[in-house]
């Protein structure tokens, strides 16, 4: 993968022009497409995109293969697996048939599925939409992941399967992603609506949306289906296969960025449920204890930059995406990509938002700092009571590790200052009042960062 370090000097030319008008901004197509170029290979796994604001299209594009074997490019029509973008259709299914009397989110989930093992606790549909029913995620079990997942199976054979896992979590305790909770709606929409969850997604939303290229998954033939790889030490491979049915309503659909484009307009404008319905998926979930998640029905929140955002994410076999709505602006943004092995979907959703609002990006170009004054900031940093990042110096190497998590290479920016290779995230560190050292970290786009202080610093 090209770094993003190569162009970012192009790429803040492009974004830094703000004498230039909306109108001006939007019909340079070359400036978007460069967004693409600074992640895709053309010869290999690639990405379309496209941005609209106020109901205008303003960029899309293509960039890479849609089957490399055959040297195949991918454009703009390409289908794509959408993973987790599907749970937002699946949500405003529910919504539909809450609106239609067929069911209400409050409901325990047990009027529809009677046999599903809840430890003793009311699960409702809403627990279900905004993942706090505290059921287990299914797609962390290894067996079922890497043994049962490429064969064929049926949506009540699946639930038997997943009842096997205790629930991690009491009911409204928290937010825990589940693609179980996902999977049971797409059994609750089957058993409401009496059609199969293929049938309504196909019949009463994209057939209604004039969603002409989008599907639920499976062994039919789709024209313009982009091949999903992986990327491998050996280099790209084909992505390993899987039953689609498994997926089923947390992830089995399929779409392009036109298709997702027509979606998000309708959904916000009351095109396929009312603004009301819509407010609910998008406004933040309750727990136990009053607090808020950052998650409605199908729909995260979250900041980009100095906006907010409501959208998701997604990854599936030999695929991932990114697609997100900025209600002040207007503006909506999907990116998907045909390799499951990218974080890429995000940033590049984010530099043509950047593009687009004329947001200021960093210059993420490394320099050279003494091994003295890099491990002055060496050390643990705590990022909430319960979380720490670890930096450390390794064989020249400088590394930042979450917790438990990966430990991902940084390189220097300025003399307090690191970013993460192929990555809008970056981080400052500085000295605060009392002399102890703080890591403020911007990721997003963020204008504000988040603070870390070191937990074994010496003040002053």
């Amino acid at each position: 993968m090209k770094k993003i370090i190569t162009l970012c000097t192009v790429l803040l030319l492009c974004i830094n022009t703000a004498s230039a008008t909306q109108q001006e901004r939007s019909i340079n197509k070359a400036d978007y497409d460069k967004v693409l170029a600074l992640f895709v290979d053309a010869n290999g796994p690639g990405a379309t995109a496209i941005i609209s604001q106020h109901g205008k299209v303003l960029y899309k594009g293509a960039l890479g293969m849609a089957n490399i074997e055959l040297k195949v490019p991918l454009n703009t029509e390409s289908v794509f697996r959408l993973g987790s973008i599907t749970k937002q259709f699946t949500a405003a299914a529910i919504m539909m048939l809450a609106e239609q009397g067929k069911l209400s989110v409050d409901d325990d989930i047990h009027k529809y599925v009677p046999d599903f093992p809840t430890e003793g606790q009311v699960v409702t549909i809403a627990n279900l939409l905004s993942h706090t029913s505290g059921i287990a995620n299914y797609t962390e079990d290894k067996v079922v992941m890497e043994k049962l997942t490429p064969t064929q199976t049926t949506l009540d054979d699946m639930l038997s399967e997943f009842a096997k896992h205790p629930m991690p979590l009491k009911t409204g305790e928290a937010m825990r992603y589940s693609n179980t909770g996902y999977v049971l709606l797409g059994k609750i929409i089957e058993v409401a609506s009496k059609k199969s969850y293929a049938d309504f997604i196909e019949q009463d939303i994209f057939a209604k949306l004039a969603m002409n290229h989008s599907y639920f998954g499976g062994t039919q033939l789709i024209a313009n289906r982009a091949y999903g790889y992986s990327r491998t030490e050996q280099g790209v491979v084909n992505a390993d296969p899987i039953n689609m049915m498994w997926p089923h309503a947390a992830g089995s659909l399929l779409s392009t960025v036109d298709d997702l484009n027509i979606w998000y307009q309708a959904l916000r404008d009351g095109g396929l449920i009312s603004k009301a319905s819509y407010k609910k998926m998008i406004s933040p979930f309750t727990l136990n204890d009053n607090s808020t998640s950052d998650y409605g029905y199908g729909l995260g929140t979250f900041e980009v930059s100095k906006y907010d955002a409501i959208g998701h994410g997604g990854g599936i076999n030999g695929f991932s995406t990114q697609a997100f709505y900025l209600p002040e602006e207007d503006l909506y943004v999907a990116v998907l990509i045909n390799s499951d092995s990218e974080s890429s979907p995000r940033d590049i959703a984010l530099l043509l938002t950047a593009r687009a609002l004329n947001i200021d990006v960093p210059e993420f170009t490394e320099v050279a700092l003494t091994d003295k004054k890099i491990n002055a900031m060496m050390g643990i940093y705590q990022v909430t009571p319960d979380s720490q990042r670890t930096l450390s110096f390794e064989n020249g190497e400088v590394y930042s590790q979450r917790d438990d998590g990966r430990k991902w290479v940084i390189r220097p920016m300025s003399d307090n200052s690191f970013y993460y290779e192929g990555s809008l995230s970056y981080f400052t560190i500085d000295k605060n009042e009392q002399g102890i050292q703080v890591m403020n970290f911007y990721s997003n786009l963020a204008t504000e960062p988040s603070p870390a202080l070191k937990s074994d610093s010496e003040s002053d």
